[in-house]
């Protein structure tokens, strides 16, 4: 065989080897978030047109930057749908051995601003408006791991952040009942990432438990699943059972 034929060969192995390699890494990132995913593109309807509505959202708060970073993001092919994303996750960012990815999103949150509280009793729109809020500052924290934030601590200081500069910007505008709902929203949602970063606080000691999520610790079975959330709780109340 001659050495130009041999090159050749051991060209084609290393290429398809590497493209086996990143089909696994696919395969485990699809069944770390559950299983049922699918690249959120203009194929799928409803998904894309959810995700314009959060996105139109942002900007009539004047989010412009959260907007377009979603917009890029999906433009990527790095924006998964997973239809059964679990532990009251709104979104997870995974990577796989920096050969895949993805930031998936729970599709039940995306389309209908379904919450994982459904014994929660406020009115629908103040469930929709916290939904559009929680599933925005997740989104701004798991875009933060996707650009190389590691520090799961300082991701939720990023998104408790952000929750604070929408109630100081928006809540203003409002008056009444839309006012009081708003507050209770943000409220809500700076507490449930509190709840996540002292979760997290508690956890990080190691490489195993960071959030940035990678195969080697899904095959040995220290994968740290999504920090808990705390559940909201409706205005004038001390508790929520």
């Amino acid at each position: 065989m001659g050495v130009f034929l041999k090159l050749a060969v051991a060209a084609a192995i290393v290429v398809s080897t590497y493209y086996a390699i990143v089909r696994i890494a696919e395969h485990k990132a699809d069944a770390l978030a559950g299983g049922g995913t699918f690249v959120l593109d203009g194929r799928h309807t409803a998904e894309s047109e959810a995700l314009d509505a959060v996105s139109r959202q942002l900007r009539g708060w004047g989010e412009h930057e959260h907007a377009a970073s979603l917009a890029r993001l999906q433009g990527s092919g790095h924006l998964f749908v997973a239809a059964r994303l679990t532990g009251g996750r709104s979104a997870i960012y995974v990577d796989a051995l920096g050969l895949v990815s993805r930031i998936y999103v729970r599709r039940d949150e995306l389309v209908a601003r379904a919450l994982p509280f459904p014994d929660l009793d406020i009115p629908d729109r103040a469930r929709r408006t916290f939904a559009t809020i929680r599933l925005a500052g997740t989104l701004l924290h798991e875009l933060q791991h996707y650009e190389g934030v590691e520090d799961e601590g300082a991701a939720c200081e990023r998104e408790m952040a952000w929750y604070r500069e929408l109630g100081e910007r928006v809540a203003d505008r409002l008056s009444g009942e839309d006012r009081r709902w708003f507050e209770w929203a943000v409220a809500s949602a700076i507490d449930s990432a509190a709840a996540a970063k002292a979760t997290a606080t508690a956890t990080d000691g190691d490489a195993a438990t960071r959030r940035r999520l990678t195969l080697d610790l899904w095959r040995a079975g220290l994968l740290q699943v999504r920090h808990g959330r705390s559940r909201p709780i409706p205005p004038g109340r001390s508790r929520y059972p």
